[in-house]
């Protein structure tokens, strides 16, 4: 089962190499992704010092929940662990901590949270436990989300409430002596509570939602056509070559069918 870790970045050139050192050494990690969200600093320089790292480049910020989405479109990793580009004190056993449970099959998503980082960051994350960037999460449930890459900062909410409504069994995972700077602390103090609003904003607004959570279903191969393509694979291995012809041909006039039906 391959894992793919997604790093998704924004101006964090102080943070992002001590974050990417970590997660390489975690031994179920097979591929790094480092999606740089229009950064105007060194981000995207030091993640290419990294020969494991792939990174998406993104011209334009689009916004956390559209980096992750762009990550995941450039993994085919059945399994995917988010992690934050701005962590302090993250290690290898924490990345391993996120990703067992999935492993073991029974869990199909697992929220990390802080624990013994910071007072600031221990309290926010008891405030709102369900927005941290800390997680893995089967494919198979993340494709089911729709609207993720509009979402922003709203992604986590997102996620979680999805998770929630559906009854996808979900494990928090205690990340011990982890911890990130404060927006005030890396913008400063009033660009820092300007994002720290919008954020907050992005949050409630899905929070709030009183519909419930759409599903994107995944689409099902039509089994008949595949059942006419075993039988004239059989027939023709038999030696009976006109009904293979028989059924490849009223496939291909199934098709024709259906193409004439969508144009119209």
């Amino acid at each position: 089962m391959k894992i793919a870790a997604v790093i998704p970045a924004y101006n964090e050139e102080e943070r992002i190499a001590g974050v990417l050192r970590a997660v390489l050494k975690s031994p179920s990690i097979d591929e790094i992704i480092v999606v740089n969200d229009g950064s105007t600093d060194n981000t995207a320089q030091i993640a290419r010092e990294f020969s494991r790292v792939r990174l998406v480049d993104i011209p334009v910020n689009c916004g956390k929940g559209g980096a992750m989405a762009e990550g995941v479109a450039a993994t085919d990793a059945e399994i995917l662990v988010f992690v934050d580009a701005d962590l302090i004190g993250l290690r290898p056993e924490h990345v391993e901590a996120l990703v067992a449970p999935l492993k073991a099959g029974k869990i199909k998503m697992t929220v990390g949270k802080f624990r013994g980082g910071r007072r600031l960051t221990d309290l926010s994350q008891r405030l709102a436990p369900n927005v941290s960037g800390q997680r893995a999460i089967r494919r198979d449930v993340y494709e089911q989300i729709p609207d993720l890459s509009e979402s922003r900062y709203g992604v986590e909410m997102a996620i979680t409430r999805f998770c929630r409504y559906y009854r996808v069994p979900t494990q928090t995972v205690w990340l011990y002596g982890v911890t990130h700077p404060m927006k005030e602390e890396k913008l400063g103090v009033m660009r820092g509570w300007a994002s720290r609003a919008r954020m907050y904003c992005e949050i409630l607004k899905i929070m709030l939602d009183p519909r419930r959570p759409r599903r994107v279903r995944p689409r099902r191969a039509p089994a008949f056509p595949n059942l006419l393509r075993r039988l004239a694979a059989n027939q023709h291995r038999n030696g009976h070559h006109n009904a293979a012809h028989w059924l490849y041909r009223q496939e291909r006039r199934w098709n024709q069918r259906k193409q004439k039906r969508k144009i119209t």
